[in-house]
């Protein structure tokens, strides 16, 4: 699997903003309001993954307590994996979702004094977008984590 390159993720960031910004132009009307929990849910997947990204790093690194003992038992190869493709549908997703709800934005923000539930939805779909950019952040630097060293100690050569 190959690290996340910035080019797709802005490219899914700038297509569904322009996606969702002509549906809300041709269609505001008939779409449902946007849930309120929106961004509290992407934040908590951010903190997640955040949390997970620590974790992994400081295992893969062998890092030790104050008192010198590992932080917990070694990473099975297995686990690394699976965050390692958590971390890249995450970015994946969070820039899709990134792109709709600043396309959203976008068009609500400059209607919200005409239409009430636009005031409502450029509020949810600001803290949306700002919660996915987040979230696009953490699964980056878990996905970063999740890289094995090159060397476990710098002062060291390859054995020979």
């Amino acid at each position: 699997m190959r690290p996340t390159r910035p080019g797709p993720v802005l490219a899914l960031v700038a297509g569904f903003a322009v996606l969702l910004y002509l549906l809300a132009e041709t269609a505001y009307g008939s779409l449902p309001p946007l849930p309120g929990y929106a961004p509290v849910t992407l934040a908590l997947l951010a903190v997640t993954e955040l949390g997970m990204a620590k974790v992994v790093a400081d295992r893969l690194a062998h890092r030790r307590d104050s008192r010198g003992r590992p932080r917990g038992r070694p990473l099975h190869p297995m686990q690394v994996a699976r965050a390692a493709v958590l971390a890249k549908a995450s970015s994946t997703t969070g820039a899709v979702l990134l792109g709709a709800y600043g396309g959203l934005l976008a068009w609500t923000l400059p209607r919200r004094d005409e239409l009430a539930a636009a005031r409502d939805d450029a509020l949810v779909a600001g803290l949306s977008a700002l919660a996915a950019l987040v979230l696009v952040v953490a699964a980056l630097v878990l996905e970063r984590a999740c890289r094995t060293p090159d060397r476990l100690d710098p002062g060291v050569g390859p054995a020979t």
